[in-house]
């Protein structure tokens, strides 16, 4: 979920290789006939061919079946949970994942931060029943917190990306069950999507002055250097983020954008940019999305902008938009 925030860093730059053309092949994959969820998040089960898409408004999961339709799994509220932010399928151990934080995205959500502080957690559900299986939260009052985004490992463990009281990697470790700071570096600020490479030992993360890599054996951050045309701190900053072969799909809510960026070998660094889907007129505000095969299916329109700072929401909404397009 991304937030606007004025700040100033640099990252290492290299020789650009160029900028690739925009490819605006977009289509839509399906829409949700309820305008006021306010999604941010989507996931896939392979083993069903269902997605699922979380809901900041009403604090709920969406389901959609392969035969396009759709249902609750997961009712507002129904596990203690506040606004739904970034989720995820483990297929492996039939669950899904999803992180939750307060915000007045929600309906009838009045903590004030600076008082009471602000909840979050990390919710585990069993995907065949819909039940809880457990949750991990974080609810010290006075404290400001928010959980972004989460990976699962091959091996089970998850990795969540959590901002505000501290900016930080939390890690709920399969065998001992609880969720504890993994990372806090000063190279990640405000750390936002996240994922895995192909071969488990790279954590990436985007952050508002980049994106880092974290080294799984060791713990070891280092933020990807940049070619000097690439821009992706600040307002061009990423929300989702996604390994797909050699390179990260990233979605620049701010830009209405999604783009791909290839990278080095090793991959230390961003050599070149491919803008995938920008202004659309059916973006506003794209957050998080998910890859099927050589196909990227995105949130296209959060529509965050359209809330008021008290919560409230006095311009038109637009139906919930996933769009899909087939990567190269």
């Amino acid at each position: 979920m991304r937030k606007t925030l004025l700040l100033t860093g640099f990252i290492g730059t290299i020789v650009s290789f160029g900028l690739f053309a925009q490819d605006n092949a977009g289509s839509v994959a399906f829409t949700i006939p309820e305008n006021d969820l306010l999604p941010e998040s989507i996931a896939y089960d392979p083993g069903t061919d269902v997605f699922y898409v979380g809901s900041t408004r009403r604090g709920k999961i969406i389901k959609i079946e392969k035969d396009g339709s759709q249902s609750t799994f997961v009712e507002g509220g129904q596990f203690g949970q506040w606004m739904v932010i970034g989720i995820k399928i483990d297929p492996k151990r039939n669950e899904l994942w999803f992180c939750s934080s307060g915000g007045t995205n929600l309906i009838g959500y009045d903590k004030q931060d600076d008082k009471e502080g602000r909840p979050a957690g990390i919710f585990r559900v069993n995907l065949s029943s819909g039940e809880l299986i457990k949750k991990y939260t974080l609810e010290e009052n006075g404290e400001v917190h928010f959980f972004n985004d989460l990976v699962i490992h091959e091996n089970g463990d998850v990795y969540a990306s959590h901002m505000f009281n501290d900016q930080a990697v939390y890690k709920i470790d399969r065998d001992k069950d609880q969720l504890e700071p993994y990372v806090q570096s000063e190279l990640i600020k405000y750390p936002n999507g996240m994922d895995i490479s192909d071969d488990g030992k790279t954590l990436f993360v985007a952050h508002s002055e980049g994106i880092a890599k974290v080294s799984l054996a060791s713990g070891k951050v280092e933020n990807l250097a940049v070619a000097n045309s690439i821009k992706v701190s600040h307002r061009e900053s990423i929300d989702g983020l996604y390994v797909y072969k050699n390179s990260l799909i990233g979605i620049q809510s701010d830009l209405n954008r999604v783009t791909q960026f290839d990278l080095s070998v090793p991959q230390g660094a961003i050599v070149r940019e491919k803008i995938l889907q920008e202004n659309d007129s059916r973006m506003d505000h794209p957050t998080t999305g998910v890859l099927v095969g050589d196909v990227f299916y995105y949130v296209a329109n959060a529509q965050f902008q359209k809330v008021n700072e008290n919560g409230s929401v006095d311009q038109p909404l637009s139906d919930p938009t996933i769009l899909k397009l087939k990567l190269k």
